[in-house]
């Protein structure tokens, strides 16, 4: 959690309280209903990512290698079995390997396995890529939080629109270095709520970001009037895109079809969303110190309105999942193993083998299939040296994370 909460996110706390919404310290626990304190993956006051607890303390070992500024551009499929990759460079370099683990993201896994000759036929074909296995569904199922900004001015200095920028970045580091709290402690979003547009007691729609500044991009200030931004996030998205080849070269970018808001059930529960974040401006607590509504504006009144802006602004929460799909049917691109079908020797360990996006952020929940799937591989190991059944009650060791002081 923040070291400490901004005066302009404890009026949010107070105002989505006075709307009807209940305070509730752990969202990551029995429910997530409620306006809560954020929370980070954070040790010793500074971000800990997955590298700092799972690789790093492991590369000293000797027993992993880590290669950057490295690309690959396919995998070495002999037989329908992988047996290494290739790296992009003048002269491509192979690794070889007895198992392949794919592990590039939503975006760039399903445009590798394309590259390497498992994906839809026809698609290949049209690029001139060989068809090692017809896996229609590779780069289908593209699924992400849409996120649609609701911006107003506030009076005063409150908020983080000064501090984030210019001297009073310098001086909020220097806080930083010698207190370890302040705006650079934190991400800058110090609070968030959960909540049900039409009903407060069910399962959250929508998740909202309460940022402390005006910004263009979601992230940088933009200008020098304070502000807040209000990010709105659908979290059960209908709404599903597609991942597909731009041309047979493997250092082209994919072409991206994120179909945010696609669908109507999307579009009411992000106009909803607009309208509730409205009513909250109004409350007792923030409304003396809200000024003038920014985006969407007071321009977009009716649902109609406020729909076509909907539609002209969402954009990606980059939670992008999906497009390796995991599942028992015979089009899904892994099985429940995450072995990728057609192939032996290969698997995808990623969020893009989610079949559905999860209710909340992607960052714990890949972390958590990343776990689980290393317990499948040292399973597997299991088996092939001592001829134990895969995914027999005898249960696999994994080495935890290494837990940082907090």
């Amino acid at each position: 959690m923040p070291k400490g909460i901004n005066k302009l996110n404890q009026y949010c706390l107070k105002a989505f309280q006075e709307y009807g919404l209940p305070y509730n310290p752990d969202y990551n626990g029995e429910s997530q209903i409620g306006v809560s304190p954020v929370q980070s993956t954070v040790g010793n006051q500074r971000r800990c990512s997955a590298a700092d607890a799972y690789l790093r303390p492991h590369l000293a070992s000797g027993r992993v290698t880590l290669l950057t500024d490295k690309t690959v551009t396919r995998i070495l499929i002999e037989n329908k079995r992988a047996v290494g990759v290739e790296l992009h460079g003048t002269t491509p370099e192979l690794i070889l390997a007895g198992e392949v683990i794919l592990s590039a993201g939503a975006i760039q896994s399903p445009k590798i396995l394309m590259h390497s000759g498992v994906g839809p036929a026809e698609q290949l074909l049209q690029h001139g890529l060989p068809v090692i296995v017809d896996s229609p569904e590779v780069g289908e199922n593209l699924q992400d939080h849409p996120i649609v900004p609701v911006r107003a001015y506030v009076k005063g200095d409150l908020g983080y629109q000064m501090a984030a920028q210019g001297l009073g970045s310098m001086k909020a580091g220097l806080r930083y270095l010698v207190t370890k709290d302040g705006p650079a402690s934190g991400n800058g979003i110090e609070t968030v709520s959960y909540w049900n547009p039409s009903d407060f007691t069910a399962d959250p729609t929508i998740q909202c970001y309460h940022v402390p500044i005006i910004s263009a991009d979601g992230l940088s200030p933009t200008g020098d009037r304070s502000g807040i931004t209000f990010e709105l996030v659908v979290l059960q998205p209908k709404s599903r895109g597609w991942i597909r080849l731009a041309d047979g070269d493997p250092t082209s970018m994919p072409l991206i079809n994120p179909n945010f808001i696609g669908e109507e059930e999307d579009l009411k529960a992000a106009v909803a969303s607009v309208r509730a974040i409205r009513e909250v401006m109004r409350q007792e607590s923030l409304a003396p110190v809200i000024e003038d509504e920014i985006e969407p504006g007071p321009q977009a009144q009716t649902d109609a309105e406020i729909g076509e802006w909907v539609k002209r602004v969402a954009t990606t929460m980059w939670h992008p999942v999906g497009t390796c799909r995991m599942g028992a049917d015979e089009r899904a691109v892994v099985d429940a193993r995450l072995r990728v079908r057609g192939v032996e020797g290969l698997r995808v360990i990623d969020a893009s083998i989610m079949p559905n996006i999860t209710s909340g952020n992607t960052n714990a929940p890949t972390q958590a299939l990343a776990r689980h799937a290393s317990a499948m591989l040292v399973d597997d190991v299991l088996h092939r040296s001592t001829g134990r059944a895969p995914g027999s009650p005898q249960p696999a060791i994994v080495p935890p994370a290494q837990t940082l002081p907090a």
